[in-house]
């Protein structure tokens, strides 16, 4: 294995809060696409929004029985969604902070969940192997689109809707049709589970981010293999992309969080402090601000300070 980069002597990322935000791990975080609300899933069973100017709790979110292991927030700021190991798929006003409906089919916990950018579908990913579509509107189910030979730890959709990406336990990436469910290419060159997926916000470019360590490029259109990064020390468990598609952040295993020029694709900085493992990064709309949970229940707010 080649040796990590190394960044510049000086960092240009500082954490500018630090919030013990739950009392069990967050899996999970997104921010509105606004950036008022930080919202944070936990292995405490609860989902809480933030305010991200001041770090204050701004509402508490009950209705799983177990962790919650996935969330993801509608285009239009209206919808939340959350998957956990109660099985089940919650749907939540944002605004007014309580739940609208509770899906249910899945058998085994949900790992992933994502709205269609129209706001139409949620499409949700399970370790009962199966991926569903849902109504967005009415909570009722559309139509199994897949089912797998393991685990679904992973998906996400291109922005134009038409593409559904899958990771998998059995550390495959299966390009979809999202419409149908039918499989396009399969994707094999990860040897861990394949943990995060991310799309730029042009549609080009897919990146996986794995338990092997490695962060992984591939053209989205016809899957070509475009190269890799020795990105950490530990299992990557999040990769994202920055709202103008300029930055990469992977967080991983090994406490870290790393930020990457995609021109260059170059190691800009290393974002140290958390004292576990990282489980999610996100930016913020501003492209400035990076917020990322761990292990502990903390959460971190990061500012680019040039």
């Amino acid at each position: 294995m080649n040796s990590l980069p190394q960044p510049p002597s000086r960092h240009l990322w500082h954490c500018t809060q630090a919030i013990d935000a739950h009392d069990s791990w967050i899996r999970s975080i997104t921010v509105d696409s606004r950036g008022r609300y930080i919202i944070s899933g936990s292995g405490d069973r609860s989902i809480k929004l933030w305010n991200l100017e001041n770090g204050q709790l701004h509402h508490t979110l009950q209705g799983h029985s177990s962790w919650v292991r996935a969330l993801a927030i509608s285009l239009d700021d209206q919808l939340i969604v959350s998957g956990g190991n109660d099985n089940n798929v919650c749907l939540w006003h944002l605004e007014q902070a309580h739940p609208v409906t509770t899906l249910k089919g899945h058998t085994d916990s949900v790992r992933a969940v994502a709205f269609s950018p129209d706001g139409q579908w949620i499409y949700t990913g399970s370790q009962d192997k199966t991926v569903r579509r849902w109504s967005a509107a009415t909570g009722t189910l559309q139509e199994t689109l897949l089912t797998h030979q393991h685990w679904i730890r992973t998906l996400v959709l291109s922005p134009d809707g038409q593409t559904l990406i899958t990771g998998t336990q059995d550390q495959e990436i299966n390009i979809c049709d999202a419409a149908t469910g039918q499989i396009r290419r399969r994707l094999q060159r990860h040897t861990g589970d394949i943990v995060s997926l991310a799309i730029s916000p042009d549609g080009e470019l897919l990146v996986s981010g794995g338990a092997d360590q490695k962060v992984m490029f591939w053209r989205l259109r016809d899957g070509r293999f475009m190269g890799e990064f020795d990105a950490h020390n530990g299992g990557v468990n999040s990769v994202s992309f920055s709202a103008d598609g300029k930055l990469l952040a992977t967080a991983s295993r090994d406490r870290t969080i790393r930020i990457w020029n995609m021109t260059t694709r170059k190691l800009l900085d290393i974002l140290e402090g958390h004292a576990s493992g990282v489980w999610s990064a996100v930016f913020a709309p501003d492209n400035r601000t990076l917020i990322s949970g761990d292990w502990s229940g903390q959460i971190r707010c990061w500012q680019l300070m040039r």
